[in-house]
């Protein structure tokens, strides 16, 4: 099919600017949509205009609001001048303003009249703020983030509904430019997503600047020129007077109106949620939608981080997986920083604590922390506050998560980053040479802390250590026991696998427990890796054609589920839930997509065993990886059964008088094909 464009990237803002012309560069035809205005989240109403807001009210040159906003604008105003609708035609890039719809997954409809197609689309709608309606308060009176930066007027008293990066950055500000503000946030903690200590050090700086917090309170309701507050600790409540109101709840994934149900992006909307949208669009690891062929990016994508460094390394992904289609690699788990630019910045890189404690126990952690009054450079520089705390893995030393809180933390969050993603460890920080004197250096000593912690407990560590593996252990003990005693025997009495294949023949041929003792040993047979060929050969002669496939269908699954747990056991401790690198990433994949990925490995003919093994370690769902096994078994096994049960003397072993009977093979190609039908049938049905 001919489509009119290669690549059609749906909102025109100043990151996917930036993607439609790498787009563009590599020779691709490139189409812009824009539904409102260009320049997007960040240049608009937060990143540029807000950071040019904390420079301008960290100078001591403005005194009232007005004045200050009307820089912040001019200052915004040079990143839009670059950003012009005639510069994106001129950099060879199509640009159409305009509402639009999807038609079918590669057709934008704009405008109810101009139909463009592209074979690739790339949707990066945004989002939008919260709303928080507040009872007898005048739409008039309430501000967010996309209203602050556009008044006109001095405020005298802003009320912060919410703490939050928005709320705290916003309310600082407003308080350099001498604005009595005051941040009402709901929860126990002023940044409720930050350490407990990065909270307690913001606010006493916030007490320091007269913004008066008041932490676990909600706004019940508006009474004149006043917001009536309620404590929820002791249900009192209080009134507070306020020129504006500003309401930093966060912001939702902008999904209204887009049709996106047409192309089964989302689901059609529930009760209550906007006509043709949804909560947030789904995607994979590489940032496709369910239609393969349309990626999503940044704020509209469900529980993604709303940050623009984090649509950066999206688009970056995107870009590359359009260009070399064949050789596809994700971007999502990379180390993920923040930072909140009030005047004493709190960075953090990586997941929060609530998210990381889903996955460990607080006797797993190891947290390690140094102010800066403990910095040389930083008492000659008689900037002092704060510290930097990094939370070690124990025994391992690895960073599970790490916060700065500094005037500057951003300048040296980036070490702890790449430490971070090339998998550095508290040993390897701790050995790296840092200049002297400076800021940087104190994530070395914080490293130091812990390694010298470390082997001053090592008694202690020793059993954590254990007492953490003590069931992988055992596993472990008790194989390595059975692997070591099976190939000692075999040994010593110099036998093939042939001969051994032929010693357990005789042994069930002749006994009346045989039947009973050669399922325990197909079961238990992967221990030793011992081949299971072998013994679904034997399954034909030792029981014919009915008796082999009912016996070998037991003990085929017990042994494939018996290998799954076994590595499962280990997978629990080689791969957590949240690591990252190619191993994490197949993990998840598998996780969450089963049957497909075993049924291939099945008909492949990869190794038994070493499917089996691989599910368990990778954590293969396994209603999938039991369903497929037993599927897959019927036509194989029944292959190999029918075939040797038609052999003459099976107790010789003497494969050159083996002889096949045609029709029983016939029969086994037979139900290998109602078996392929069977497994499409079943996928289709959502196993």
């Amino acid at each position: 099919m001919k489509y009119n464009y290669d690549v059609i990237i749906i909102w025109a803002w100043s990151w996917w600017l930036t993607t439609a012309i790498w787009l563009s560069s590599a020779w691709k035809k490139v189409a812009l949509v824009e539904s409102w205005r260009i320049w997007g989240d960040c240049t608009n109403f937060w990143c540029v205009p807000s950071k040019a807001l904390i420079d301008v009210a960290k100078s001591g040159e403005y005194k009232w609001t007005k004045a200050a906003l009307e820089e912040v604008r001019k200052r915004r105003w040079v990143f839009r001048e670059e950003e012009s609708p005639e510069w994106i035609e001129w950099m060879w890039i199509s640009f159409f303003a305009g509402k639009w719809s999807f038609t079918d997954k590669n057709t934008i409809l704009v405008n109810l009249e101009v139909s463009i197609s592209a074979k690739n689309i790339i949707i990066a709608t945004g989002s939008y703020p919260n709303y928080y309606p507040i009872e007898w308060l005048e739409r008039e009176d309430i501000l967010t983030n996309e209203e602050i930066f556009e008044i006109d007027e001095d405020i005298k008293k802003l009320v912060v509904v919410w703490g939050g990066y928005i709320g705290c950055e916003l309310a600082e500000s407003f308080a350099n430019l001498w604005v009595k503000v005051t941040l009402v946030q709901r929860n126990i903690r002023l940044i409720p997503r930050e350490e407990k200590e990065s909270s307690e050090v913001i606010e006493k700086v916030f007490e320091e600047k007269n913004i008066e917090v008041l932490t676990h309170t909600i706004v019940k309701k508006a009474d004149w020129n006043n917001l009536i507050v309620e404590d929820r600790t002791t249900k009192t409540t209080k009134k507070i007077k306020f020129s504006k109101v500003l309401i930093a709840l966060g912001r939702s994934a902008n999904t209204s109106n887009m049709w996106l149900e047409k192309i089964g992006v989302c689901p059609p909307p529930r009760k209550g949620e906007l006509e043709g949208g949804c909560s947030g669009i789904v995607v994979d690891k590489f940032n496709r939608t369910n239609s393969k062929n349309v990626f999503a990016i940044w704020d509209c994508v469900e529980a993604n981080p709303m940050f623009t460094h984090w649509a950066n390394n999206e688009w970056r992904g995107v870009i590359r997986n359009i260009l070399v289609p064949f050789w596809k690699s994700s971007v999502r788990n990379a180390m993920l920083p923040a930072v909140l630019y009030t005047n004493i910045e709190v960075a953090r890189v990586w997941k929060t604590e609530e998210e990381l404690m889903k996955f460990y126990v607080e006797e797993d952690i190891v947290s390690k922390k140094i102010y800066f009054d403990q910095n040389d450079r930083s008492k000659l520089t008689l900037d002092e506050v704060g510290f930097i705390k990094i939370n070690f893995k124990r025994i391992s030393g690895k960073i599970l998560w790490a916060t700065i809180v500094w005037t500057k933390a951003w300048d040296i969050l980036p070490v702890l980053v790449s430490a971070m993603q090339n998998n550095l460890s508290a040993y390897k920080l701790s050995r790296l040479v840092y200049p002297y004197p400076t800021k940087a250096e104190l994530i070395k000593r914080v490293a130091d802390q812990f390694v010298v912690w470390t082997i001053s407990n090592i008694k202690w560590e020793a059993k954590y250590f254990l007492k953490d593996n003590i069931l992988q252990i055992i596993t472990a003990l008790i194989w390595l026991s059975i692997v070591v005693g099976f190939f000692f025997m075999k040994s010593r009495l110099w036998l093939t696998n042939l001969e051994i294949a032929q010693k357990v023949y005789l042994f069930v041929e002749t006994n009346y427990w045989g039947p009973a003792i050669y399922i325990i040993l197909y079961a238990f047979r992967p221990i030793v890796m011992f081949p299971a060929t072998f013994m679904t050969f034997m399954s034909g002669a030792l029981f014919g054609p009915l008796g082999g496939f009912v016996y070998t269908m037991i003990w085929e699954n017990l042994s494939a589920n018996f290998a799954y747990f076994l590595w499962r056991i280990f997978g629990k401790k080689l791969i957590k839930p949240e690591s990252s690198g190619i191993f994490a990433s197949l993990q998840q994949k598998l996780s969450g997509e089963s049957f497909m990925p075993v049924l291939m490995t099945r008909l492949l003919f990869f190794p038994f065993d070493l499917v089996n093994y691989a599910s368990g370690l990778f954590r293969v769902q396994l209603r999938g990886f039991a369903l497929w096994t037993a599927v897959w078994i019927i036509p194989w096994a029944l292959m190999f059964i029918l075939a040797w049960a038609s052999v003459q003397n099976a107790s010789e072993f003497d494969f050159s008088k083996i002889s096949f009977d045609i029709n029983l093979l016939l029969i086994a190609l037979w139900l290998f094909i109602v078996s392929l039908i069977l497994a499409k049938y079943l996928k289709k049905k959502g196993f």
